[in-house]
Order: structure tokens, then C-alpha cells, then sequence
């Protein structure tokens, strides 16, 4: 049985090392999830909440309370807090004297906890330690926008984004260009959730006015950029979401 610890630096499942949702090839984040689809279905043919799923729940959340300040930059912050509230609730629901409330309860838990490992499995192609030339066809996938746009948006010739996309061309980005490509990347793996495509590449080249006004492309050779707008992005698919 596995728990997780996918948002933290010093990642551990039950005491053991685990890089889930951010080393390339590691399936711990979809592990969790078919783990909490088990746990609800059995959930479902009993009337009460078991012992093995009672620790499971504390011990997801103790590891969620042990998140450094820094976890959204290592993860989609969005996955962060719909962890923490799902988690919050499952305790709740622990709580409760009514037997047949606090099963209903675990269940919508449950399902939401499940959401957010599926949400960080698909979200691996972005992660710092994937090959760059996979991050770029990732992006490209995802916005699905003429390739001259998204060549824009990253600041480099359609000549050397198609290079870069090709398998039979070893050209790769480098130095600057791969950290804007992995910034880039993230801001994406947000957005995508509440915009189409094309929406997404609008949203980088439109001033935004928790910006000062200035447009979210005009950011993105900041070293800093990344904690910005990862969370700027994020707060758009809150809003979207609520």
C-alpha cells in the first residue's frame, strides 16, 4: 500500500523514498490514484470506514501538513490546495458519529483525492527532469496553435521550434531557451484545465492587470517568473473551477 509525499523536496511513501510526479518514468502519483479508486470502491460494499483506510487518510495528511513554503514551485499549486481541502474533509469525515454520514463523506473525499493523483500523472511531461525536446512537443500538443504562435511565445523562430519538435533533428533548447520552455511548460499545465489552446496562448500575450499590466509573455526570461506565474495561472483555474 502506497501513500504520498509528491508535493514535498525529500519526498517518502510510508518511510520510503519516492520522487513521484516529478522524476520521468515514475508512475507513484497513478499508483495513488488506482490506490484511492480501490479504497472508494471497497467503501462502497461496506457500511463503515476501515482501519487500513482511517491510516491511509492520516497519513496522506501528515504528509501534506509537512509541505515546504516552496512546494508550488515544484508542483501545480492548484493539486496542492484541492489535496489539502480533500484531506481536510476525509478528517472531518473521521469525526462524525453518524456511521452512514461519515461513509458518504470519505466517499466525495475520496473521489476528489483520486482527481488530484490522476491531475499529477498527467501533469509529468513538465516536470524539471524530463527531456527537453519532450517538454517542447508536450507544449505543442496541448496549445495546438498554429506553431508560428507558440514560436512567439517562446521567443525563437518556427524554424527552430519545428527543429526542436522534430525526432529526426537532434537540435534541442538550451541555456535560456530550455528554462522558458519549462517555464512555459508549467504556466500550460495549469491553464489547460480551464482554457482551450488558442485561450492559452491569448492568456500569455494579453496584458493582465495583476501585473501591472504587463503581458505574461514579457515575464518569462525572469528567473523568478516561474513562482509568479504558475500561480497567477492557477488562480484562473480556481475561478474557473468555482
Amino acid at each position: 500500500m502506497a501513500a504520498v509525499a509528491a508535493f514535498i523536496d525529500e519526498p517518502t511513501v510510508l518511510g520510503e523514498p519516492l520522487d513521484a510526479a516529478v522524476a520521468p518514468g515514475v508512475a507513484d502519483a497513478a499508483s495513488v490514484r488506482d490506490l484511492l479508486a480501490e479504497h472508494n470502491l471497497a467503501l462502497a460494499r461496506t457500511s463503515e470506514i476501515s482501519e487500513s483506510l482511517k491510516l491511509l487518510v492520516e497519513e496522506l495528511a501528515d504528509e501534506v501538513a509537512a509541505l515546504p513554503s516552496n512546494a508550488s514551485l515544484r508542483v501545480d499549486p492548484y493539486l496542492v490546495l484541492a489535496a489539502q481541502r480533500a484531506l481536510i474533509g476525509s478528517l472531518r469525515a473521521l469525526d462524525l458519529e453518524d456511521e452512514s454520514a461519515a461513509r458518504r463523506e470519505m466517499r466525495v473525499r475520496l473521489e476528489q483525492m483520486r482527481q488530484v493523483y490522476r491531475d499529477l500523472a498527467e501533469g509529468a511531461p513538465i516536470y524539471e527532469d524530463r527531456p527537453i525536446k519532450d517538454v517542447v512537443r508536450w507544449v505543442d500538443s496541448v496549445v495546438d496553435v498554429p506553431q508560428a504562435r507558440l514560436a512567439d511565445v517562446l521567443a525563437v523562430s518556427a524554424r527552430t521550434l519545428q527543429r526542436w519538435i522534430s525526432h529526426s533533428d537532434s537540435a534541442a533548447p538550451e541555456g535560456d531557451d530550455a528554462r522558458r520552455v519549462r517555464i512555459v511548460a508549467a504556466v500550460v499545465n495549469q491553464l489547460r484545465h480551464a482554457l482551450t489552446g488558442p485561450g492559452v496562448v491569448r492568456w500569455f500575450e494579453q496584458p493582465h492587470p495583476r501585473l501591472g499590466g504587463q503581458r505574461p509573455v514579457e515575464l518569462l526570461d525572469d528567473i523568478e517568473a516561474l513562482g509568479r506565474l504558475t500561480g497567477l495561472a492557477a488562480s484562473t483555474r480556481s475561478h474557473t473551477a468555482a
